[in-house]
């Protein structure tokens, strides 16, 4: 895709708008669009039309809104960027949620688009911080030239006591990933293990400052780069 193309931030957002609720529900039409940005139905046709005019949707007069194939790559770029930083906001900056949302649009639209590509890629490759739509990659899907890479890396639960790592991800879902988060275990952070069970769990660790306990199946789901 060009990056000639720049569009607003209020177009990004009806782009990006368009794709999820395509995907959510099959049929975009304006009213939809207007409901979910909560602005005026002639604010959405007027967009829908410079939307047009770029080529990034089809619509017929007063039909569903589609994304054209140009369309769809800009308003999958957008999201990306949104997603990776609010993940970054949420798991590195222990932002809320809510305000990690908030602040991911602010940050959107207040800086340069060649700033955000640059920025989302840092934080993919230096940081860890990934698009959370998406699974995390495993062992087995290193590509041949990446071993150089992999070799430093592997799970919280195979760290002898003693050795340290820097965490850069966290596969574990819903409340349990919450709560090892809680711990202070966020991509970024620096863990040492400080001893094992004889039976090999619970692992005794300390993650900034603090002594913590935890159980090899939490570790297991704990990637760490170790030096």
């Amino acid at each position: 895709m060009s990056e000639a193309l720049t569009l607003s931030p209020a177009l990004q957002d009806y782009l990006e708008c368009i794709l999820n609720l395509s995907e959510q529900e099959g049929t975009v039409r304006v009213t939809d669009l207007a409901a979910k940005l909560k602005v005026a139905k002639a604010s959405v046709s007027q967009a829908m039309n410079t939307l047009a005019g770029l080529n990034l949707i089809r619509q017929q007069r007063y039909g569903p809104v589609e994304l054209t194939k140009l369309g769809r790559e800009h308003a999958e770029r957008v999201r990306k960027r949104h997603r990776v930083v609010k993940a970054f906001l949420i798991e590195v900056l222990n932002v809320p949620p809510k305000v990690a949302e908030k602040d991911a649009c602010l940050l959107e639209h207040v800086v340069s688009a060649v700033t955000m590509e640059r920025l989302t890629e840092f934080l993919e490759s230096k940081v860890g911080t990934r698009d959370p739509a998406k699974p995390p990659r495993q062992e087995n899907d290193i590509k041949e030239g990446e071993h150089m890479t992999s070799t430093k890396t592997r799970t919280l639960s195979e760290l002898s006591p003693g050795m340290s790592g820097r965490v850069i991800r966290v596969a574990s879902q819903g409340e349990l990933r919450r709560r090892i988060l809680d711990m202070g275990l966020v991509p970024g952070a620096e863990v040492r293990v400080n001893g094992v069970a004889p039976l090999g769990d619970p692992m005794e660790i300390t993650v900034r400052g603090y002594h913590l306990s935890l159980r090899k199946s939490e570790a297991n789901d704990i990637f760490v780069e170790t030096e």
